[in-house]
């Protein structure tokens, strides 16, 4: 993470200005600053507090992101609108449109579109500036809280994480600002914003939480938003923490292909199982609901002659040797004839071969026998379990072929009437081949 996002970027809240020192850091390691802009009082106030504190060659640095959603009839109103006041601000402006994919929340389909959105436009050296504050912290925990989430959800949103497979930064320089110190800083600059309606209807949970459940809450317990993001913050320490230990130990229990050795947590309560697992998934980014998590441990707890497969949307959990790997999604095996000399690019690996005219590259043949150099044969199958290879590559190993008679497996495995064939076979490195070592 830059080191800008270790200042405190809030100065003072009357009027509401940011740390010049921050301000100076972050525009001196960034090649652009986004400002993410829906046209609300949140978003303005914070384009506007910002661009007033700017040098003239900082502002040539920042950019505004607008994403039209189409979910309301004055989209095309609220685009023109913030287009205006960059103009106004002499700011570079860009609008994304998006297109919403059906999912059972309105709420979580617009928001992933919109991150989608920001994704696209920012390289690794751009920062992404949002407008959540201190009231959207206080909403955000009690949302989690009440769908039963853990220490990391309830530390609520981070002032500063990465954003994208860039590896660009999203910050949140607001998160400490009250909603009312937002309001008094629009109205003093006699600022204006548009009003999306979508904001009263109480179908939303969040809306739902902001006008019905937090004003009773105030009401008993004035100092409740105050309380919650403080605890929020706590949380977010002790969670960071906790999860520092957590990685150094993993990697201890890890092997040099980053499989984790399950033999270290299987004898451990349920819950402290669950525990090891969402780091060990966290380590390599990817976070699950608690639900899916118990779905795997469940599978995972499953008799070791069995291979279970737990498939998620951008890869997939497998099991070998009591250690359990997260690897990429499974991508069709490819066949075909091998030019002498000519390199064939599959999905998981490539294959060479030389010496030979008329190789081909076929399925897996189930019931071939292979004879090995002691002159014994032996079954495919009971080979590739000899050798303990993976699942996962069975059916991607290189069978070769010369007219029906299988020749080589990769250069795992050569015909004694083909020694004169060579092969070259070489991984991509996505999927580990764990095996004995030994050539048959």
């Amino acid at each position: 993470m830059m080191k800008h996002t270790q200042l405190k970027p809030i100065h003072c809240l009357s009027p509401l200005s940011f740390n010049q020192e921050w301000v100076n850091c972050l525009f001196s390691e960034v090649e652009t600053v986004w400002v993410g802009f829906s046209g609300g009082v949140d978003s303005h106030v914070l384009l506007n507090a910002i661009v007033s504190q700017l040098s003239f060659q900082q502002k040539k640095n920042i950019a505004v992101i607008h994403v039209h959603h189409g979910l309301s009839d004055h989209a095309d109103s609220w685009l023109n609108h913030c287009k205006q006041v960059c103009q106004k601000l002499g700011v570079r402006f860009e609008a994304q449109y998006v297109q919403l994919e059906i999912q059972a929340s309105v709420e979580d389909a617009a928001r992933n579109a919109r991150y989608q959105a920001f994704e696209s436009v920012m390289s690794t050296k751009d920062v992404l500036l949002l407008a959540h504050h201190g009231d959207d912290q206080v909403e955000t925990v009690l949302f989690r809280l009440l769908r039963g989430t853990g220490g990391k959800g309830l530390s609520g949103m981070p002032r500063t994480r990465t954003i994208g497979k860039k590896g660009a930064c999203l910050v949140r320089p607001l998160l400490g600002v009250s909603k009312a110190s937002i309001e008094n800083y629009a109205y003093q600059e006699k600022l204006e914003w548009i009003q999306d309606e979508s904001n009263l209807d109480e179908r939303f949970t969040r809306n739902f939480l902001r006008h019905r459940v937090v004003p009773i809450l105030k009401e008993r317990f004035p100092t409740m938003e105050q309380n919650i993001v403080v605890s929020a913050q706590r949380i977010e320490t002790d969670y960071r923490i906790l999860s520092q230990f957590a990685y150094r130990q993993l990697e201890e229990w890890c092997n040099e292909f980053g499989g984790l050795n399950l033999s270290f947590i299987t004898k451990k309560a349920v819950g402290e199982r669950l525990f090891w697992l969402r780091h060990f998934l966290q380590s390599k980014g990817l976070s699950l609901p608690h639900a899916q998590l118990e779905s795997i441990e469940k599978m995972l707890s499953g008799g070791q002659d069995r291979h279970p497969e737990f498939q998620l949307s951008n890869g997939r959990i497998m099991r070998h040797k009591n250690t359990i790997y997260l690897l990429p999604l499974d991508k069709p095996a490819k066949f075909s004839p091998l030019n002498a000399g000519a390199v064939l690019v599959r999905p998981f690996d490539q294959v060479r071969v030389d010496g030979c005219e008329s190789c081909v590259l076929r399925e897996r043949p189930h019931g071939a026998v292979l004879t090995l150099k002691n002159g014994k044969s032996r079954k495919l199958k009971k080979w590739l379990n000899d050798l303990q290879v993976p699942s996962w590559w069975r059916d991607h190993l290189p069978y070769l072929f010369v007219g029906d008679e299988l020749i080589a497996v990769g250069s795992l495995w050569l015909h004694p009437d083909y020694q004169h064939v060579q092969i070259e076979w070489r991984l991509s490195g996505e999927l580990p081949l764990l095996m004995i070592t030994e050539k048959h």
